[in-house]
């Protein structure tokens, strides 16, 4: 097989992230994967949600398509996140809307808390929302090393009531920077989130992507 053009191989229709690909690395012939290669390159990797989820958000729920699963150890410092999401609010439930950053290798509420997000309570309205939430990685590491700076932003169609009073004109932002934390474990990042009691929400999309 050593002689036989590439052209002439049998052509793959998918590639693995377990995939190899032949490399000069400092005059040295080596190979690497897929996975590694995306990691050096800073490739993305992406979910969406694939069902709606309705009358719910009243305790903390991890929201579907929003968990993004990486290589391990592939965090690295300027590394993102983002993650966006509707939600629409019956006129029940006036408790502070919260959104959780969690890491870990469930994909669930069961994942460590990295970072909360919380908004000025909300009010008895009917209102819907666009929210969208930016991670960035400062600092990457094992024991506390880690360190990531977050910002949720939400558009909604009431001036300062319904999902949450934070800001006016329909806009809200809010900034957070995690305690330290050990990143070479943690393979998937998502977010869960809460209305508080009686809240009554439904979520139609979510999508997500990080860029490592």
């Amino acid at each position: 097989m050593a002689d036989t053009k590439i052209s002439a191989l049998t052509a793959a229709t998918s590639v693995a992230a377990a995939d190899q690909f032949a490399i000069v690395q400092s005059g040295v012939s080596k190979s690497a994967t897929l996975a590694v290669l995306q990691s050096s390159v800073g490739a993305g990797y992406r979910n969406g949600s694939v069902t709606t989820v309705s009358a719910g958000y009243a305790a903390d729920t991890y929201l579907a398509g929003s968990s993004v699963t990486v290589p391990a150890g592939g965090w690295k410092v300027g590394s993102q996140y983002w993650c966006g999401f509707d939600m629409v609010k019956t006129a029940a439930g006036t408790a502070a809307f919260t959104i959780i950053v969690r890491m870990g290798t469930l994909g669930t509420t069961g994942d460590a808390a990295i970072l909360t997000l919380a908004y000025a309570v909300g009010t008895a309205a009917i209102d819907t929302g666009w929210f969208e939430v930016y991670v960035d990685f400062r600092t990457v590491g094992s024991g506390t090393s880690a360190v990531i700076q977050g910002i949720t932003k939400c558009s909604h169609h009431l001036a300062a009531t319904g999902l949450h009073t934070t800001g006016a004109s329909g806009f809200g932002l809010i900034l957070g920077t995690s305690a330290g934390f050990n990143s070479t474990t943690q393979t998937i990042i998502g977010i869960s989130v809460n209305g508080g009691a009686s809240f009554s929400g439904t979520n139609t999309l979510a999508q997500s992507f990080v860029l490592l």
